[in-house]
């Protein structure tokens, strides 16, 4: 989470017209997944996440930010046509600190069982924190039906606050779930250590239930305004390698960079380069990156994207400097707009979670989605 940021997606951020709705299991983009009511607050939605389940169907979540009371929540939303049409279905909702579940959902399928909960098991990560933003939470549900329903598990940390983006305020932001080696890691952004406004941090759980409450570091530069976050990371199986990509906010203006290294525990010591396209633009991504791997097309891929342009980013395997090709594929650039694999109908193709962009009461902001073709990448 940064400061700097805002003005910079207010400053990009458009109406984009609403297309009719697709037919199921096709390609599509900007297609309408949710339209808040007028009287939402705040970004009124933003920071779309999605999820497959095992019967093929597709999640999403994101920030909602409708008038309280009721207290925020982070809404679940269902489509068993591809993505081309959605209704709602659950919602993840504060059952122990009063204070709402307000920012940064994630969504994951536990892939081996961990201390009482079974493989398969949906877990959501996000902030509780209250309105007036004493304090916050990153909080852990899980769903052991599919989403239907959601039972608290842990608190993963705590932030003392104020939850801003003001350095020195001891907040916490954006957690990214990922099993290795026999744990659930969480990865987050870190306000609370003083020698660093904002660092990348990581703690982990053997069972889900118990978390230490000290955190090691994942990125942490010596320039105290310095302000790495938005961590997500994937794992490049054709190399056994891993990838983190982060926005470096302060010295590097937030554009997207990234890590490589043989395990997700020694991106600290891993060298971090900017995200550049190698055609004549030598264009970087700005905000909040998200990066996957696939080799659903046979070719092994490395594909991210930012917040200040629609475009993907995509490499091969390597993930070699000078090898970032960029490539539009038509969805409107969004907040922390996700990527994923999915499988349409067996069809293996890219699906875009768009949540919308940080323009305060903005009636352009909505939930959209798209599916496109790993061919055209």
């Amino acid at each position: 989470m940064k400061a700097s940021l805002f003005l910079f997606i207010s400053a990009v951020a458009g109406c984009v017209t609403q297309p009719p709705t697709p037919d199921p299991f096709t390609t599509f983009t900007n297609n309408t997944v949710f339209v808040p009511d007028a009287d939402y607050t705040s970004w009124r939605t933003i920071y779309g996440r999605s999820l497959q389940l095992a019967d093929g169907s597709l999640l999403m979540t994101w920030e909602d930010y409708p008038p309280e009371p009721p207290l925020d929540a982070f809404p679940i939303y269902r489509s068993t046509d591809g993505g081309a049409t959605w209704g709602s279905y659950s919602s993840v909702v504060d059952t122990v600190n009063g204070w709402g579940m307000r920012y940064q959902p994630f969504l994951y399928t536990l892939p081996v069982s961990m201390g009482d909960y079974p493989a398969g098991t949906i877990l959501a990560a996000g902030v509780s924190t209250p309105a007036n933003l004493s304090g916050a939470y990153i909080d852990l549900y899980a769903s052991t039906d599919q989403a239907v329903t959601w039972a608290f598990v842990a608190h993963i940390a705590y932030g003392a606050g104020p939850e801003t983006v003001t350095n020195g305020n001891q907040a916490i932001w954006e957690p990214f779930l990922l099993h290795y080696d026999g744990q659930l890691v969480c990865f987050f952004s870190d306000q609370r250590d003083p020698l660093h406004a904002q660092k990348l941090s990581r703690l982990s759980s053997s069972n889900l239930t118990s978390w230490p409450t000290d955190s090691t570091d994942v990125v942490a530069y010596s320039t105290y305004t310095d302000r790495p976050g938005m961590a997500t990371i994937a794992h490049i199986q054709s190399k056994n390698d891993y990838i983190l990509t982060y926005e470096y906010c302060g010295s590097a203006d937030c554009t997207a960079y990234y890590r490589v290294a043989s395990s997700p525990l020694e991106f600290d010591s891993a060298t971090g380069n900017a995200v550049v396209s190698n055609d004549s633009s030598h264009s970087s991504p700005v905000g909040s990156p998200y990066v996957i791997w696939t080799n659903a097309t046979g070719t092994d891929m490395v594909i991210m994207n930012g917040a200040s342009q629609s475009a993907l980013f995509v490499n091969d395997d390597s993930v070699g400097v000078d090898g970032w090709r960029m490539v539009e594929v038509g969805q409107w650039a969004s907040y922390s707009r996700q990527l994923r694999v999915i499988d349409d109908n067996g069809v293996q193709r890219l699906f875009i979670a768009n949540g919308g962009n940080m323009v305060t009461l903005s009636t352009c902001n909505w939930v959209a989605c798209g599916v496109v073709d790993l061919d055209l990448l």
